[in-house]
């Protein structure tokens, strides 16, 4: 007999398949009325950030390169941009967003037909989350996928959050609100001459939602569904900066040396980079696996995982521990230790 969680997974599945220039320093650049929208639906809120804060967007989100990040006239709004320049929050930086935008993102956002600044802080680390997720379970982050597993929500005049769809509640984690948050914004400008941003950068008061049209080779999300039902992920371990590199939507922080090829020990999936990985890096990729009791592993901590311990067992006439080898454990249906891999300096 299906359990309930099987059931959903499956109509869940079933569903799914079944869709056939910077002007002088003094005074604020305006646009001019005409150019303004007719409703008031913008925010009217200043910028609070300072300079010591532009610092800190630079190096967390990748703007170092051909970016541009400009302190903002106390006049100037969220917005009304300059020509060339974009509006952008610490927050979205602060839970995920780097630049250049990932193209998965950029995809997104240009399907529904808003720009990215518009997206809520948590939506990027939901979203960048579950990118995560489905990489690791190597399905392809096209807008047909995402769409599948999204929802999204207006949260306010020109603003919009993205969460779960349905009843999957399997990325959990994120900060109930952000005060303040649309007074910490910054314009940022690309210093790319052909569609630098990949996407609609205008604001619009509201979202294209309807599904996309089914790929000729639509990947099929029953596994991954299947996996996920009764797991619980923390969306802030998720995106963190080592991920966020080894899964290509950072390009900071991470160190090509030659051709060295790293594999996880611990991953079922044949997870390769070219990269420095960290402790921090491996523990990540360790914990979006199901561990060695067949129970679902959450993120709930970064501290490294402790080896499962031994039983140790009397040895018969000599009251002496004996320890269990491996392949002992093994040939007596031990369980708790990952398969043995290659080292991460080999």
């Amino acid at each position: 007999m299906s359990s309930l969680s099987d059931s959903l997974v499956s109509s869940t599945a079933a569903s799914i398949e079944g869709v056939s220039s910077r002007p002088e320093a003094g005074e604020p650049w305006l646009p001019e009325p005409e150019e303004l929208p007719s409703d008031p639906w913008y925010e009217e809120k200043a910028s609070n950030l300072k300079i010591s804060d532009i610092v800190t967007i630079k190096e967390k989100g990748g703007t170092m390169g051909k970016f541009e990040v400009v302190l903002l006239h106390p006049d100037e709004r969220a917005h009304r941009p300059p020509p060339g320049f974009h509006t952008f929050y610490m927050n979205q930086i602060e839970m995920g967003l780097r630049f250049p935008i990932p193209r998965f993102i950029a995809a997104l956002c240009h399907y529904i037909k808003i720009s990215p600044s518009q997206l809520a802080p948590n939506s990027y680390s939901f979203l960048i989350a579950l990118t995560v997720l489905l990489s690791y379970h190597q399905i392809p982050l096209i807008s047909y996928v995402l769409m599948q597993l999204v929802q999204i929500k207006r949260l306010g005049p020109g603003k919009f959050y993205i969460s779960h769809k349905g009843d999957h509640t399997f990325i959990k984690g994120n900060p109930s609100f952000h005060k303040g948050w649309m007074s910490r914004f910054i314009y940022i400008k690309c210093d790319v001459k052909r569609d630098p941003w990949k996407c609609e950068m205008s604001w619009r008061d509201n979202v294209f939602t309807l599904t996309p049209r089914t790929p000729d080779q639509a990947p099929s999300l029953t596994s991954f569904l299947e996996a996920m039902c009764g797991k619980s992920y923390n969306a802030p371990e998720l995106i963190n900066e080592d991920l966020l590199c080894f899964f290509k939507f950072s390009r900071k922080g991470v160190e090509l040396v030659g051709d060295l090829g790293i594999a996880v020990p611990v991953l079922t999936l044949p997870l390769c980079a070219r990269a420095c990985v960290s402790p921090e890096l491996t523990f990540s990729l360790f914990l979006l696996q199901t561990n060695a009791w067949g129970k679902p592993r959450c993120c709930s901590s970064w501290r490294k995982p402790r080896r499962p311990q031994r039983p140790p067992r009397r040895h018969r006439g000599k009251g002496r521990p004996l320890a269990l080898s491996r392949k002992s454990l093994g040939a007596r249906g031990g369980r708790g230790l990952p398969p043995r891999g290659p080292s991460l300096s080999e």
